[in-house]
């Protein structure tokens, strides 16, 4: 069979391949278009598997929701580099991948993605066959399904931030679903996204964060009240002395400070018994009523400014996002609940950060 340009130029465009490459594939395979796919695609394994280790802290988070918003998806797709990342051909790719996750209630983790077949093939093969393409390492490192149970209604809301860098997925509520069409909750759940994107909640409520967590959080919130108090009480009794506790707040510092000649042994000496004997007077005195106070005033504090619903809204903070909750219910006559959302930052998997979600489960900051 005649090799045409016009064939090698198909072949190109079907593998993404170079010329020359596919030239060489069709008269191996006289000329069989997909007896040359497939040779390519063995060709690619074999350079994709070299590349599979190397690292792929750029790519693309990906939320996607379907046109009624009763179910929803969200990938991370990585790659090598910021150039690959904002090609259009890696971001059709990525979105083949996640409009895949979106038709596929059983993808809830990666593992569950690579069980999957593309076009007929393994879906490992097709991500191998994009490296051999790309020539960079390409991997997923999330994908998640969601949807709305039978009888239940409301709608996600999707938003991406930074062409790709940070995906949000909102999960809204409703008593009817006459409520989940009215354009108000959309325009609702549009808002919730972009304060997501923008604060970064650990937890939708503090009731989402476990006892377990917030026991630890206050006991830490303890500790660091009594070693503030403390240091507090230490560097009153240094600056009387006319000792800046700046020069002497650690061995290091002391040793340093001297060698620079702004401090002598003799103030070293001094400050070490200063700092002892004010430490272990202040100790001493402390209150552990008004301390335990202090700790629970700073753990509230830091759970309203941390969990979603308690947020102060980025665009008016004279009201939190349950108020702008309740403000979107009044509006449309019936009750919306807040009850999940995924917030996904480009590479947080791979770099070994926790997620928002993860936080909420194993620590509150």
């Amino acid at each position: 069979m005649q090799i045409t340009a016009q064939l090698v130029k198909e072949l190109r465009e079907k593998t993404g391949a170079g010329m020359l490459k596919c030239k060489e594939a069709l008269v191996e395979c006289n000329g069989d278009f997909e007896t040359a796919v497939d040779y390519l695609r063995k060709k690619g394994l074999a350079s994709a598997d070299k590349r599979s280790g190397r690292a792929t802290s750029q790519g693309l988070v990906i939320p996607l929701a379907t046109a009624d918003k009763r179910t929803a998806a969200i990938v991370e797709v990585n790659c090598e580099t910021d150039f690959v990342a904002r090609n259009e051909d890696f971001a059709a790719f990525a979105n083949k991948i996640a409009d895949l996750v979106l038709k596929t209630p059983s993808v809830k983790t990666v593992e569950d993605l690579n069980k999957l077949t593309v076009d007929g093939h393994p879906f490992e093969e097709f991500i191998k066959s994009k490296i051999a393409t790309t020539g960079e390492n390409i991997s997923v490192s999330r994908a998640e399904h969601l949807a709305f149970p039978a009888g239940q209604n409301g709608i996600f809301a999707t938003y991406v931030h930074g062409e790709g860098s940070i995906g949000v997925l909102i999960q809204v509520k409703t008593e009817t679903e006459a409520a989940a069409k009215n354009p108000e909750v959309a325009s609702y759940a549009h808002e919730v996204a972009l304060q997501v994107a923008a604060m970064n909640p650990i937890a939708l409520s503090s009731d989402n964060i476990t006892q377990e967590v917030k026991t630890r959080e206050l006991n830490i919130a303890i500790e660091k009240t009594k070693a503030e108090l403390i240091g507090k009480a230490v560097n009153k009794a240094l600056e009387k002395e006319k000792i800046n506790p700046a020069h002497v707040d650690s061995e290091d510092h002391m040793k340093s400070n001297m060698e620079k000649g702004w401090i002598d042994q003799a103030t070293v000496d001094k400050a070490r018994e200063i700092i002892k004997t004010a430490s272990a007077a202040a100790a001493a005195s402390l209150n552990d009523k008004m301390i335990h106070s202090i700790a629970e005033g700073r753990l509230n504090k830091y759970f309203m400014e941390s969990c979603l619903l308690d947020q102060a809204y980025v665009k008016d903070d004279k009201k939190s996002i349950s108020d702008l909750t309740n403000e979107a219910s009044k509006a449309i006559g019936a009750k919306i609940e807040l009850v999940g959302y995924r917030r996904w930052a480009r590479g947080e998997a791979e770099a070994g950060e926790a997620t928002p979600e993860e936080k909420a489960s194993e620590a509150a900051g």
